[in-house]
């Protein structure tokens, strides 16, 4: 978020060894995704550990994501993410698939969450792959990968390498835990 208005107050009489003073700050912040146009890749596992209560939790978390990031880009729920900002969608089980690519439809991004099953191992490094492909390398938008997974690879290369690169490429990553079937490995978040 960016500071857009802060101020302080200090309330200071006598203070000895052991006294106290009292400072109260206040801040006014507004998501910088206004002024700075992000492009943001949700990255969403569906491999079979996450069938049942996590894949619905998941799709949960992921719809309430896009409706925060459409009213942040614009002050209003429109259907239409806005700013110049962009968003889509990368799934992934044994191999991964560009469910949409960089869009402002609302509508088209939760019903892309919604058509989702789950099922096969889970490959991050194929994942972190084709999320890194949706990227125009010419855009001079902030690129965000937004992962959803229970951070247990079980198939394909490592992830750790691949998210290096990412990172690299100026790719900001943030990885939301979700407790699958084998529970949640911090350890592969982490990486």
């Amino acid at each position: 978020m960016g500071i857009t208005n802060s101020n302080k107050t200090v309330n200071m009489t006598q203070i000895d060894c052991e006294g106290s003073f009292r400072v109260t700050l206040a801040l006014t912040a507004a998501p910088d995704i206004v002024s700075n146009p992000t492009d943001i890749v949700l990255v969403l596992d569906r491999s079979g550990s996450m069938a049942g209560s996590p894949l619905a939790n998941m799709k949960a978390g992921a719809k309430t994501f896009i409706d925060i990031i459409e009213e942040a880009t614009d002050g209003v729920q429109d259907g239409v993410i806005g700013s110049g900002s962009h968003i889509g969608i990368v799934s992934f089980a044994s191999t991964a698939v560009a469910d949409t690519p960089l869009i402002t439809s609302v509508a088209t991004l939760k019903s892309a969450v919604d058509s989702l099953t789950a099922g096969g191992n889970t490959n991050h490094a194929d994942a972190f792959t084709k999320a890194m492909e949706l990227f125009d390398p010419s855009s001079s938008n902030h690129k965000v990968i937004v992962m959803f997974t229970d951070g247990n690879t079980t198939t394909g290369a490592p992830p750790a390498p691949v998210a290096a690169a990412a990172r690299a490429d100026g790719i900001t990553i943030y990885c939301i835990g979700l407790v699958g079937a084998n529970g949640v490995d911090v350890n592969t978040l982490n990486e």
